[in-house]
């Protein structure tokens, strides 16, 4: 009886990654053999035990016979006189069909550590063909391995398999077992795109497969093609860290699209309606979970109001939120404008542009639920209750707007020295304010003309000091090209800034600069939400 570690244990040492977990095969033995080692056994479709001290997974060595179509039409056979090199042959792919002794040497018989250094993905021998699952396997491989390319003979195999009708035979549950963790890979579009290649998609996922192609309006759309902005949206919320709820709906949120008329495009009207209609179909065939559904529904449907948010009427607005449920369920509505976000993000130079929309929409709902609805159901006719709540958080939401809207910038004193201080309906725009009250330091904004543009990037580990590095960037820029600013673009992620100061070369006559700065100290940062509600960035700066 000899054991070895087998897999994707293996794979991932020769590449230099941690190990999740280890998987063995045992030669030479039978189950009672096992059993009687203490092994404790749990395999349902093949004999694996697990451990008694490790609780890790022991499989023992076997051979698979094609019996039927699909993945589970298989005989196995199971028996002491099946060698490791059997054993072996039945895998996927070879990098997945390498093994390791108990003394670490390592055994190859199919070139798998070759095929490692090429980042090729191989399929071991003809019998791939009999497993559909190996497709959706060998894609979400892609997604995580994103340096490996299918080898040309492993694609065209794949696509045989699919003119031969086996992805037809698989199950909708192990579809979307494979597709959820491909998602949750580092870069899913890549699983659609080996899916895709081999003509899997147009068979598992055609509401997917026929975006490719369908063209967007390019002013809006620089990638144009839809398809390839749903895979942008997809990887950057795979670069986020999002759930998979929240990769699933960017997924699928443009899915009508491709039921547009050709002789509509570009434009889509109505897409969001039957985008949600689509979701639905897609999520009761391949058997989504529910939130994952309703999450991607909700996104589908509501998207555009969202990308208008700051268009919408204070009574617009609140139905929105109502629809998406916002207020029985905030945490949902908080990764609903995470895919919202995925789909505004999934356009070239869309990657740092501001989006204030999800951030005005935060604080909608935070206005709307100073409402008491049950003071208010208690003070209205039993008749009207729902419309009276409903009016009361559109006026609270109305009212939050108005004061939002306001913003200034001011000096304040502080002993020696000044204070800045900028006031905004979001934190970029308070930020903004800041520059412009440090501009005034020097001179009066209204007399510097915002002719040239000047891009300027900062990060730090907190808002506080994103702030001072704001603020010394903006002095720097103002040194090293003797340019003064007066208007000021500043977008938020994270505890990243990326900003663009419009100005003008210094004019002594025309700007009478009262100093010229090139450098200072800041103490005293806030950088945050005042008493009333609204942002607020402001230093004491020594210059």
């Amino acid at each position: 009886m000899k054991t070895y570690i087998v897999g994707g244990a293996v794979r991932d040492r020769l590449l230099g990654l941690p190990l999740a977990d280890r998987d063995y095969v045992v030669v030479g033995a039978t189950p009672d053999d096992m059993i009687a080692l203490g092994y404790q056994p749990v395999g349902k479709d093949f004999p694996v035990f697990l451990h008694p001290q490790t609780h890790e997974e022991y499989a023992l060595a076997r051979t698979e016979r094609k019996s039927g179509r699909g993945y589970k039409g298989f005989k196995v056979y199971a028996a002491p006189d099946v060698t490791l090199e059997e054993d072996l042959r039945r895998r996927d792919l070879t990098i997945n069909a390498m093994a390791e002794d108990e003394a670490g040497t390592l055994i190859d018989p199919h070139g798998g550590q070759d095929d490692l250094a090429a980042r090729v993905f191989r399929h071991v021998s003809e019998t791939f063909a009999e497993d559909p699952v190996r497709i959706l396997r060998v894609a979400r491989f892609a997604a995580r391995f994103t340096g490996f390319v299918v080898a040309p003979e492993t694609n065209a195999l794949m696509r045989r398999m699919v003119d031969n009708g086996e992805v037809d035979a698989l199950v909708p549950e192990r579809v979307w077992q494979e597709v959820a963790r491909g998602l949750m890979e580092a870069q899913p579009s890549r699983m659609f795109q080996v899916l895709r290649d081999c003509g899997a998609l147009a068979r598992l996922f055609p509401e997917i497969d026929r975006l490719f192609g369908v063209p967007q309006p390019p002013a809006h759309h620089p990638e144009v093609d839809t398809g390839v902005h749903v895979m942008r949206a997809v990887d950057w919320a795979a670069r986020q860290g999002f759930s998979l709820p929240v990769r699933f709906a960017a997924l699928t949120h443009d899915l009508g699209k491709g039921t547009t008329p050709p002789e509509c495009w570009p434009r889509h009207h109505g897409h969001e309606a039957r985008g949600a209609d689509l979701v639905r179909a897609l999520s009761e065939r391949v058997r989504v979970p529910v939130d994952c559904r309703d999450l991607a529904v909700a996104v589908a449907r509501e998207h555009g109001n969202v990308h208008r948010a700051l268009e919408l009427r204070p009574g617009t607005v609140v139905e929105l939120l109502e629809r998406v449920d916002a207020f029985r369920r905030p945490e949902r509505f908080e990764a609903f404008l995470q895919a919202c976000e995925c789909d505004f993000r999934g356009r070239p130079g869309y990657e740092d542009k501001a989006f204030p929309a999800p951030e005005h929409l935060r604080q909608a709902l935070q206005a709307a639920q100073t409402i008491d609805a049950a003071e208010v159901a208690r003070n209205a006719d039993p008749a009207r209750i729902r419309d009276a709540i409903f009016q009361a958080r559109t006026r609270a939401v109305a009212a939050w707007r108005a004061r939002a809207a306001e913003r200034w910038w001011e000096h304040f004193p502080h002993q020696a020295d000044m204070g800045v201080r900028g006031i905004g309906p979001t934190l970029a725009a308070a930020f903004e304010q800041a520059a412009l009250a440090m501009t005034a330091v020097v001179t009066d904004p209204v007399r510097v003309a915002p002719d040239e543009a000047v891009e300027i990037r900062c990060e730090a580990p907190d808002e506080e000091l994103l702030l001072a590095d704001w603020l010394n960037a903006l002095i720097l820029e103002m040194a090293a090209r003797r340019m003064l600013f007066s208007r000021f673009e500043v977008s938020l992620g994270g505890h990243s800034l990326h900003a663009t100061a419009w100005g003008e070369p210094v004019d002594p006559d025309k700007h009478q600069p009262a100093v010229e700065i090139k450098g200072a100290t800041y103490t005293e940062l806030k950088a945050g939400r005042d008493e009333s509600g609204r942002w607020l960035a402001q230093c004491v700066v020594d210059v």
